[in-house]
């Protein structure tokens, strides 16, 4: 358009003829959606289901967009329209600092940073290329002993669920591709275990950080209690016992491809990628410069050690992410610079360029953590409490758990919160109504375990995604069978183990 009047032009380029038929749709909805949002008082609101509304409306801008930036940042704005009305923008932007400065936060955001300098670091070294080869050397071309080995060693490094799926994308990607298999198997495999793993370990990130809430509970009386009681939870850990059973026979052949996974591998027999990322990070890879005489023979040590060095810092300094990652970046640039690989000034640019990569990620976590917070701020503790209080016959309680909390974990993961909110409630309300304590905190668990695997915008789908070089929607779309299988078979295990059990 030569027209450079800014009426003119708004007029022109926001002509519903020009636009997308299924975008004026969509919007014509969501402009429907945010009135009626506006006009619910926040008396009715308060500490009630409606909070979780906008999360439907997130849901549904997801699945037509297919844009989880794009769907979040509109759903964290449903969600300040719903409660501050005319003053969303200044709630908005308050809850953004308190996010910003919370210094978990912070930690959690400056590893995912110098996580992605490592990464393109071994990428762009050939050692990636090395490890290739040296396995494949080993174990030939097996796509089931690839995808297996990714999911032992996504488990094995599940202390921290994002240091496992981050360490073993970047790993087991290059060997999946060597092979021309879909990435989004890979994905799909690595997601499962690095979470479902690290939640039933007692000094895993998820474990411990369940163990600490449990102690939060007014009726617990410390931390040696609460760990006996996350403890007898584990084997009522329905979800992750199945999820990780699937993953593991999908990955050595044994449970079909289904569904979308299906489309992924027929496209691989092709030579295509579904849902290979397009935003120039593919790339990376091809930053390695054969013909450079200081990457020639590079060992496949090069990659193994820094893993090495990232699990040995997490353990060294109490399962501090942050400083782990520092630690792990300091000895990747020495091992690689003292050999010749790189020049102090490329392996700087490398780190620089890896904080550039994973900031997408980054913001998509800051705007998932702010929301959290408003949903706290609108009485998401009190809703969990009268759910637990209306449910009538106690032996019902572990699948009515499961099932609630995951359709709403399904619409939007909240990972850590809904522990945080959940558990010193349940600890509390549940011996008071003779429920089996640790069948429905299993319960409880496996349905925050659901979310973090089957939501469109879950944290650990980012990071897998991520990793594996993929687009999050098309691994979404992928792994939703297998995970909605899990569920139903968890969900039918609760209800026969709330009727046995006493």
């Amino acid at each position: 358009m030569n027209e450079t009047n800014i009426l003119k032009r708004i007029g022109y380029y926001m002509n519903p003829a020009r636009i997308d038929k299924k975008m004026v749709k969509l919007w014509t909805f969501w402009i429907i959606f945010h009135v009626i949002l506006f006009m619910i008082p926040r008396s009715v609101t308060e500490g009630s289901i409606i909070i979780l509304v906008p999360l439907a409306g997130l849901f549904v801008y997801a699945l037509v967009t297919k844009d989880v930036m794009q769907s979040l940042l509109m759903g964290t704005f449903s969600m300040y329209i719903l409660w501050y009305k005319f003053g969303m923008i200044g709630g908005f932007f308050g809850d953004l600092m308190v996010s910003l400065k919370d210094e978990e936060n912070i930690q959690m955001y400056m590893s995912f940073f110098l996580c992605g300098g490592i990464i393109i670091a071994l990428k762009r070294s050939g050692s990636t290329r090395s490890f290739t080869r040296f396995v494949m050397e080993k174990f030939g071309h097996s796509e089931k002993l690839i995808l297996a080995s990714s999911g032992i060693y996504a488990g094995l490094m599940s202390v921290d669920d994002y240091v496992s799926a981050l360490t073993a994308g970047a790993s087991f990607s290059p060997l999946i591709d060597a092979i021309k298999k879909p990435r989004l198997a890979m994905a799909f495999v690595i997601r499962t275990f690095s979470i479902c793993i690290s939640e039933m370990l007692p000094f895993g990130a998820w474990g411990y950080f369940v163990i600490f809430q449990i102690a939060s509970a007014k009726s617990v009386s410390g931390r040696g209690e609460a760990t006996q009681i996350f403890m007898q939870s584990i084997p009522f850990m329905f979800y992750a016992i199945v999820a990780c059973i699937i993953a593991f026979l999908f990955a050595i052949g044994v449970f079909p491809k289904i569904g979308p996974m299906k489309k992924a591998y027929e496209m691989a027999q092709r030579g295509e990628q579904m849902g290979a990322l397009t935003d120039g990070s593919e790339d990376e890879e091809d930053d390695f410069d054969e013909e450079d005489e200081r990457k020639q023979n590079v060992s496949a040590w090069n990659l193994i050690i820094p893993m090495i060095v990232i699990v040995a810092a997490l353990i060294a300094t109490g399962l501090d992410c942050f400083l782990a990652f520092g630690i792990a970046a300091i000895a990747t640039g020495v091992l690689y610079v003292l050999q010749g690989i790189f020049t102090i000034g490329e392996y700087v640019q490398c780190i620089v360029d890896g904080f550039v990569d994973m900031m997408d990620m980054v913001m998509i976590l800051m705007l998932g953590y702010t929301m959290q917070e408003v949903m706290y701020t609108m009485g998401m503790e009190v809703f969990v409490n009268t759910v637990c209080n209306a449910i009538p016959i106690v032996a019902l309680l572990p699948v009515i758990i499961f099932v609630f909390f995951s359709c709403s974990e399904y619409l939007y993961s909240l990972n850590y919160t809904l522990y945080q909110i959940a558990i010193p409630v349940l600890m509390v309300v549940l011996p008071k109504v003779g429920a089996n304590v640790p069948l429905c905190l299993g319960a409880l668990i496996s349905a925050g375990l659901f979310g973090a695997n089957a939501c469109v915008v879950s944290d650990l789908g980012i990071i897998s995604a991520r990793a594996c070089r993929v687009k999050v929607y098309e691994q979404y779309t992928t792994s939703q069978p297998y995970f909605i299988i899990a569920a139903v078979i968890t969900a039918v295990l609760y209800l026969v183990a709330g009727i046995t059990l006493p």
